[in-house]
């Protein structure tokens, strides 16, 4: 008989029992026929057959240890039949010590017992009665080891156990919202909420309500999973500050997944975290405007704005740099869409689309900031205008005053305080103190196209990512300079610096 390498240890178990159990069976025959007074002829006739056993058993035990140590498949030849019938022959009838019939359930009733005894706990290690035994070894048959069982348990002292320490799960990585509620005409904060089975004030605090943001009828609100404060990080907040501002530890943010933020990383200014299950009272603006909760719930959504003056320029793009393609009148209503920066997108009538600066709608940055973002929005035409009044006292290129040297801009002079517009649109870089100009704007108008504005009076009116308008306010004439970085002045003035693909150029060659 052959057995897999791969057969069940309780299989094995089994059948090593059994074979133990056949061997055992020819050994007691042996011992019988040494023992019992049988004529010498029975003994002679039997001699043969006994030497041939332990021949065989010798080398089935040399093939089994080879098998063994080279992992090849282990072979157990069956019981030799031939020398049981001769011996049972021998015993039992030829010399007719006992009747054939009893001979036979004598031999089996021994062969029973043999296993019985030689089987050491063969059911209950063949895990007959339903028990797990955690000591089994189930390896190759190369090392499978022939004898298996459970080790013995380990007890320990009631001082010896210890509780382990309870950990808080972190929280799921799905985002806080679960739903995108488009907003219908007529619907009002409460209305969305009890349809969402939320309060009024959670819906307020996930949506930034309090930033001024409004709800514009074909905008959307976010659904929240669970209660919260959405917060946009302004500049020079920390993960710190934010948590001391609403009351909760700084891991309530961190561990917040969603928020994807490290304990002692440095926050991006204008990125949204969200804050959980903090929803906070209505800012006093709000309750001065609605006078509680159920005056909030009545917050309805805007359909449409109005044109705060008459001959209103629309234009086709966000900014003054797009060409004029109608004029709105005073009080006339209009569907806003969308937004880019400061600027509205609008339908002026059926199919027809214009923008038109927010200011002029009667629109906050806050209300502005409540309607989507407008996508795919085309680059302005490199328009440029004059970025002060005043006289031009320095032109571009070689000067001898007040020393001699190549000035790399043009100097506009005029009174402290005259106000500095930005050249042509675009997004700004740099604002705040700069070497050598003292206060001053840098600008991006893409293309490799970049302006300078320096020696302001004071910080700029713009930030860092603040996209500016042709015409739009950066700043105040004045006199500050770097020393530091080379820069000086002699009175107020602005220097004006245009570079293409870094080199400088003259701005009078772009200026109209």
């Amino acid at each position: 008989m052959i057995i897999p390498k791969t057969t069940s240890p309780v299989i094995m178990n089994w059948f090593l029992s059994l074979r133990r159990g056949e061997i055992a069976v020819r050994q007691v025959i042996w011992r019988l026929v040494d023992v019992l007074p049988l004529p010498s002829s029975t003994k002679q006739r039997l001699a043969p057959h006994i030497q041939r056993e332990n021949a065989q058993a010798q080398v089935a035990a040399l093939r089994s240890a080879r098998a063994t140590l080279t992992g090849q498949e282990v072979t157990h030849n069956s019981p030799e039949l031939p020398f049981l019938k001769t011996a049972t022959n021998e015993l039992f009838v030829v010399d007719a010590l006992l009747d054939p019939h009893v001979a036979g359930h004598i031999t089996i009733a021994v062969m029973v017992g043999v296993i019985l005894i030689f089987g050491n706990g063969i059911i209950e290690k063949s895990g007959l009665y339903g028990k797990d035994r955690p000591g089994l070894n189930q390896k190759s048959g190369v090392d499978m080891t022939i004898e298996v069982g459970a080790p013995l348990p380990q007890v320990m002292s009631a001082s010896e156990l210890t509780v382990p320490q309870m950990v808080t799960p972190l929280p799921s990585a799905a985002p806080p919202y679960l739903f995108y509620h488009r907003i219908r005409v007529s619907d009002t904060l409460g209305v969305i909420a009890t349809e969402y089975n939320i309060s009024p004030r959670v819906l307020f605090w996930a949506n930034g309500l309090q930033n001024g943001r409004v709800f514009i009828v074909g905008s959307t609100l976010r659904i929240p999973r669970l209660p919260g404060v959405s917060h946009t990080v302004a500049e020079t907040e920390t993960i710190a500050s934010i948590a001391e501002q609403y009351g909760v530890k700084t891991t309530a943010i961190t561990l917040f997944r969603p928020n994807r933020v490290l304990q002692n990383e440095d926050l991006v200014v204008d990125k949204e975290i969200f804050i959980p299950y903090v929803v906070p009272a209505y800012p006093d603006a709000i309750i001065n405007k609605y006078g509680g909760e159920e005056g909030v719930a009545t917050m309805e959504a805007i359909e449409t704005v109005t044109v705060l003056q008459d001959e209103t320029n629309v234009r086709n793009g966000p900014g003054r740099a797009f060409d004029k393609i109608a004029t709105a009148r005073l009080g006339q209503r209009l569907i806003p869409i969308a937004r880019y920066g400061s600027w509205v997108k609008l339908e002026l009538n059926p199919g027809e689309i214009g923008w038109i600066k927010g200011s002029l709608l009667g629109m906050s940055d806050g209300l502005v900031g409540g309607l989507p973002t407008a996508t795919n929005v085309p680059w302005p035409p490199p328009r440029w205008t004059w970025p002060t009044t005043g006289k031009l006292t320095s032109p571009f290129g070689w000067r001898s005053v007040p020393m001699y040297m190549f000035h790399n801009g043009i100097d506009f002079a005029n009174a402290a305080g005259t106000p500095i517009y930005a050249a042509r649109y675009g997004r700004v870089f740099e604002a705040g103190w700069c070497s050598g100009f003292g206060y001053c704007v840098r600008i991006d108008h893409g293309g490799g196209v970049i302006s300078i504005y320096g020696h302001m009076l004071k910080k700029p009116v713009v930030q860092v990512g603040n996209i500016v308008d042709m015409g739009d306010l950066i700043g105040l004439m004045g006199s500050t300079y770097d020393a530091a970085g080379g820069g000086f002045s002699t009175g107020v003035h602005l220097h004006l610096t245009i570079k293409v693909n870094g080199k400088y150029v003259d701005p009078l060659k772009y200026l109209p």
